[in-house]
């Protein structure tokens, strides 16, 4: 029995219900949400029976994780914005656990995430309230130290002095020294002596220490905290079946697969290919 025995079954009984809630969830999970209520009035699924007769409406995303999820974007704007502290109040009216809840059991493994140029962003992958405290905590003080806005559209940076920066600055090693992991007060650490190098210019966006001002910083702790909020669910139904669907034919394809006549394969630019292709989602996209 072939590894794709049945998939042009399962393929031919998806049902339009099903099609649409994959179109419901993905506009639901970025943000889309008067979008998700203008195409779930515009394409109700009423369900019928074998004979025909009517059996109810499909249900849609309930009201309150529409809800939810506009308010999680609304957080995620703030932070992608640079507008760190309403951000964290909307966190802790909204999604308090986020910052204040338990401490997982077994935290996932601290990878930093690299940014710009090599610099790592620490804990990119924790959930720990502690550690997306004090991430937030440290985005706020790189936004403490601009002189001027990242993009025309951001609000003019505050005018902090340097008496300020400074203070924030030991609170911000007081609160990492206080991690009770060792590995993450070192880390934290070391990305606080390099974030602490933007108080030693006048324009750090001028100085060899921009790397930490850009956007991509931003999307990074926007990220997170939007993963935390929703954990699994922070990635849509349809971006996961195709990432399931280009690693199972990838694979298929380096284990030297050979097509069967008749099946339903991935678009390829081979008349007969020798294995079964490789799913590319622009050029399925491309032929459609």
């Amino acid at each position: 029995m072939s590894l794709f025995d049945g998939v042009d079954a399962q393929v031919a009984r998806r049902t339009p219900f099903q099609l649409r809630a994959l179109v419901v969830d993905y506009l639901a999970r970025h943000g889309y949400t008067r979008t998700v209520a203008a195409f779930v009035r515009e394409s109700t699924v009423r369900e019928l029976d074998p004979d025909g007769d009517d059996v109810g409406i499909a249900q849609d995303v309930p009201p309150d994780e529409l809800a939810r999820i506009e308010q999680s974007n609304q957080i995620y704007r703030h932070i992608q914005s640079g507008r760190l502290d309403a951000a964290t109040r909307l966190l802790q009216s909204h999604f308090p656990a986020v910052l204040a809840g338990p401490r997982p059991d077994r935290p996932p493994p601290h990878t930093p995430r690299r940014i710009s140029d090599a610099i790592p962003y620490a804990c990119a992958t924790s959930t720990d309230p502690a550690h997306l405290s004090l991430n937030l905590r440290v985005q706020a003080f790189i936004e403490a130290c601009r002189t001027r806005p990242l993009h025309d559209t951001d609000d003019p940076p505050p005018t902090t002095d340097q008496i300020a920066l400074l203070t924030m600055a030991q609170k911000l090693l007081a609160h990492a020294q206080i991690l009770p992991n060792e590995s993450d007060r070192r880390l934290f650490t070391a990305e606080l002596k390099n974030v602490g190098a933007l108080l030693a210019y006048k324009v750090p966006e001028d100085s060899t220490m921009r790397k930490y001002l850009a956007q991509e910083r931003r999307d990074a702790v926007a990220d997170q905290i939007h993963r935390a909020i929703f954990g699994v669910c922070s990635i849509s139904s349809l971006e996961l079946l195709v990432r399931y669907t280009e690693s199972v034919w990838y694979f298929a394809n380096k284990m030297g697969v050979k097509p069967r006549p008749g099946a339903l394969l991935p678009p390829t630019q081979q008349k007969e290919p020798e294995t079964v292709p490789i799913f590319h989602l622009g050029l399925f996209l491309d032929l459609k």
